[in-house]
């Protein structure tokens, strides 16, 4: 997988503000997102993770529209509403985990978002597990190590957790 910080990061301008601003009001207005909107945590946590990104990271996303939507909405709304590439649906663990006040939430969204910036962008073919171990990457790139640690050690414990785990503190400590 490409270092996705590196391919979008740029040093900021004044029109890649207005571009971050740009960007929340557009992805706050879209219908899906109104439950996001309704918890002022929750919009925080969004806000944040969107202060975090590089902004042309979030151009692209104005190209290609990104969806978090509930279980409960896509359930009922149904998949053909939603393009997957483009959708992360969240469960109701990880909504009780945004509407509260905890930098995990943020790591959480910024996981979530490179698995789908992982799909938009690879054209090969990955191990599920090592998508997950360069979504995780990203989330370091942007500053929340601590916190996507604590979020997986609050995780039900697996193999897969002990390997993200391990590949985390090897990213922490730049052992490649």
């Amino acid at each position: 997988m490409l270092n996705l910080f590196q391919k979008y990061r740029r040093t900021p301008s004044s029109s890649q503000r207005d571009l971050r601003q740009q960007f929340k009001d557009y992805f706050f207005a879209q219908s899906e997102h109104a439950w996001i909107s309704e918890n002022k945590l929750t919009r925080g946590h969004f806000e944040t993770l969107f202060d975090r990104l590089p902004s042309a990271l979030l151009a692209n996303f104005m190209r290609h529209p990104l969806s978090f939507v509930t279980s409960k909405t896509y359930q009922f709304e149904g998949a053909s509403r939603f393009q997957m590439k483009n959708t992360v649906v969240v469960f109701p663990v990880y909504e009780a985990l945004l509407a509260k006040k905890s930098l995990e939430a943020v790591a959480f969204l910024a996981h979530e978002l490179a698995l789908v910036i992982y799909d938009l962008d690879e054209q090969s073919e990955k191990d599920p597990l090592m998508a997950e171990v360069e979504a995780d990457k990203f989330v370091c790139d942007i500053g929340l190590v601590d916190e996507l640690e604590s979020l997986l050690l609050s995780m039900d414990e697996s193999a897969e957790k002990r390997l993200r785990l391990t590949y985390l503190t090897f990213q922490a400590f730049g052992i490649n």
